[in-house]
């Protein structure tokens, strides 16, 4: 595995890094782990990326959380834990040991029907795995979701809503490193090698000469076209629809009118 380093941290020891930086280091593991996945689209094995190749440990949990809050869909224990848990079985929550190093994957994130969100879960607690342990590992004041009366915790654990979610604007330390993750986690399942050329061709054969899908949100038709090409993207890349479409965005593959429109504008003056 190739290690991360980065030395710009700020006060939580969270990595201060442009998108960029973490798509070339995403791209940069999966190109060592198998280089096969740059040339040819396809899906990247989650469960053996994570434990053969990033050195985790893999669980499937019920994730306890609290009544009202967000159900957790994964979390990355750094230091050797006790969480709690749902013990379907008993019908009652209870404490199990966690080892250090260990990925816990929320059972309803592999439900029938959400196999492309449970492999985005993996990579985004993969992203935790490789980016954050200095934050967890070195901050025992960090506050623990899983058992509240505890002061310190080496773990983190990650809402549901915070996997299908677009981050932007001011961010705390902790959404920075949610979006990191997901940063991560979507450069890893889809590098640009090779998602941008299968998308642009998708694109192109939708009637968008130039590549870039131009979202018109009350057109039916352009949304339907939108909907088929994620979906062809999702099951090529065992990726998630939400994960998908937000993926062509970052990559300016999918912009509303106003944003083609300035693209235009701007490509207009360069030349």
């Amino acid at each position: 595995m190739i290690p991360f380093r980065w030395r710009i941290r700020d006060k939580t020891r969270t990595p201060i890094i442009r998108n960029e930086d973490i798509w070339e280091y995403a791209e940069m593991l999966v190109g060592d782990y198998r280089p096969s996945l740059l040339r040819e689209p396809g899906p990247i094995p989650v469960e053996h990326f994570l434990e053969s190749y990033l050195g985790a440990s893999l669980d499937y949990q019920d994730i306890y959380f609290e009544r009202g809050a967000q159900p957790i869909a994964g979390a990355t224990v750094f230091n050797d834990e006790r969480i709690r848990v749902f013990d379907r079985e008993g019908q009652c929550t209870r404490v199990i040991e966690v080892s250090a190093n260990t990925i816990i994957i929320d059972n309803s994130t592999v439900a029938a029907g959400n196999r492309g969100f449970a492999a985005f879960t993996g990579l985004h607690e993969g992203g935790h795995f490789t980016m954050h342990p200095e934050v967890y590992q070195l901050n025992p004041n960090q506050f623990c979701l899983f058992e509240p009366q505890k002061d310190g915790s080496g773990a983190v654990c990650c809402r549901r809503s915070s996997l299908s979610k677009r981050w932007c604007g001011k961010l705390t330390p902790e959404q920075y490193r949610e979006h990191q993750a997901n940063t991560f986690a979507a450069f890893t399942a889809m590098p640009r090698q090779t998602f941008i050329p299968l998308a642009g061709e998708l694109i192109r054969k939708a009637g968008y000469r130039d590549g870039i899908f131009v979202d018109v949100e009350t057109d039916w038709e352009c949304e339907s076209y939108l909907e088929k090409i994620c979906n062809e993207l999702a099951g090529v890349y065992g990726m998630s629809f939400t994960a998908v479409k937000i993926h062509l965005r970052e990559l300016g593959l999918l912009m509303n009118l106003p944003q083609y429109l300035d693209y235009k504008d701007q490509l207009a003056v360069s030349f």
